[in-house]
């Protein structure tokens, strides 16, 4: 199986509400050698959308650059985005922080677009796998592979943009999607290079199969990345979720077990809710970074041997009346979400039915004049509601007149902040923005860019730019 190196510039950073700039991806061999030329698209702003004047400040983008009426449209985007991922399936999808964010902007992307299915880093047998997570693990483990520097704060910084540079690794492009993934690409090598067992087990991890056996193989074992100050957590795995098989439930070996056995019901929960709690949980379809806590041992990183971390794990799967309790008590301390109203936040209320699946790949394959047509054969009320918005995006003349009137009153509600407590950037939010940045010192350039987002922004709102 081969890999895929891909990043993403997006308008900001709401994963639900903003939209991708810009795309690009590596496709390589097993060896992490390119095999065909990098995959490069941008994508111009909907209209729909306030892009966040500080993201714009930082990766020094200008309004009449996303806005360009030469790029292509998110749709189109979405669409060669979305053909160009199914080529290369199998492979192992990489990024940097990508689980978290940029899989989720894909995931928006392909469901707002109405491309199936949008789980595409995680079907068609390809696995995922996230760099920074992979390289935090590294830095903890293998310290002598990688150069971690400090910032001005004095503490650790895994930023891409200052963990290049202090590995060697150059760029002329700062927060450039394609000048990103090369980077990413390059750590990739470096881990693969300089710490072997660490790539082993990343590649190994990214497969869910490999994770289940794993975590019910090992007594104990340490979860890496994103866990706590240390970087790392002690846990034993004790269940998953009954219904989500990939949501698995560990407890921090450090915890104090003796007294967690004697809390009654509502103590265990009050214990479980707390933020510093002890029970961990991951997704085992996620690329979890993990490692036998001997590894830990070697670097002198944990305060017990372990053997006796290992005992005590034992100690906890041996008792299965506690540990019957403690899944109970998991289960029903889990955040449980109200539906939301906005289109966007129910985009995991619920899969998408044979039927309407069909429905969407055929929207994609037939003359925009017969989609109109087409979504009203959806099952899904979600599904109609978004091919009406694309329609309205790309050929608004196929709308009738009430429809049409509908969609101006929604994105024009959607912008000026009418919307009480609207989750997304709104143009009066983003103009007062602005002005919080201009009172900062600024260069010229950077200025003149500045009110010229201000006098876009206003004019959009209907306002006189010299107000």
């Amino acid at each position: 199986m081969g890999y895929v190196v891909y990043d993403l510039e997006t308008s900001g950073l709401h994963k639900r509400f903003d939209q991708i700039l810009q795309f690009a991806a590596i496709p390589t061999n097993d060896d992490l050698e390119p095999i065909t030329p990098p995959m490069h698209v941008r994508a111009k702003l909907l209209p729909s959308i306030v892009p966040s004047p500080g993201a714009l400040h930082i990766t020094r983008r200008t309004i009449d650059q996303i806005t360009d009426p030469a790029l292509p449209t998110l749709y189109q985007a979405a669409c060669e985005i979305h053909d160009a991922c199914l080529s290369w399936s199998p492979s192992m999808f990489l990024g940097y922080n990508s689980i978290r964010f940029d899989e989720e902007f894909l995931r928006q992307t392909f469901y707002q677009n109405l491309r199936h299915p949008i789980f595409m880093t995680n079907l068609n047998g390809n696995n995922r796998g996230d760099v920074l997570r992979l390289v935090r693990g590294v830095a903890l483990l293998n310290p002598h592979a990688i150069v971690v520097p400090t910032n001005a704060d004095g503490r650790r910084s895994f930023r891409l943009d200052d963990l290049g540079p202090a590995n060697g690794f150059k760029s002329d492009k700062r927060h450039d999607a394609l000048s990103d993934a090369q980077m990413t690409l390059e750590f990739c090598r470096l881990v693969r290079d300089r710490a072997p067992d660490a790539w082993s087990n990343f590649s190994r991890f990214a497969n869910k199969p490999n994770v289940i056996e794993f975590i019910q193989d090992e007594d104990g074992f340490a979860l890496l990345g994103d866990w706590a100050e240390s970087g790392f957590s002690c846990v034993t795995h004790v269940g998953q979720h009954p219904t989500d098989k990939n949501l698995q439930y560990c407890l921090d070996l450090n915890s104090d077990f003796a007294a967690l056995e004697r809390m009654t019901h509502t103590e265990l929960c009050e214990q479980i809710k707390h933020t510093e709690g002890p029970v961990r949980k991951f997704r085992a379809n996620a690329s979890p970074v993990m490692a036998p806590l001997w590894e830990l041992e070697d670097q002198g990183l944990l305060g017990s041997s372990s053997d006796d971390l290992c005992h005590t794990a034992r100690q906890v799967r041996s008792n299965e009346a506690f540990l019957d309790r403690l899944r109970v008590a998991i289960v029903e301390c889990e955040n449980v979400w109200p539906q939301s109203v906005h289109l966007e936040e129910q985009i995991y209320d619920g899969f998408t039915s044979d039927k309407d699946a069909a429905l969407c790949q055929r929207f994609h394959q037939i003359p925009w004049e017969d989609r109109p047509k087409l979504i009203t054969s959806f099952e899904d009320m979600r599904l109609f509601r978004l091919g009406r918005r694309l329609i309205y995006h790309e050929r608004p003349d196929l709308l009738d007149h009430n429809h049409l009137e509908t969609m101006r009153d929604e994105v024009r509600r959607r912008i000026d902040g009418s919307i009480a407590d609207a989750p997304w950037l709104t143009i009066p939010t983003a103009l007062s923005q602005i002005q919080d940045i201009l009172n900062q010192p600024t260069s010229h350039e950077e200025r003149e860019d500045l009110k010229h987002l201000r006098e876009h922004l206003t004019i959009a709102l209907g306002m006189n730019p010299a107000a």
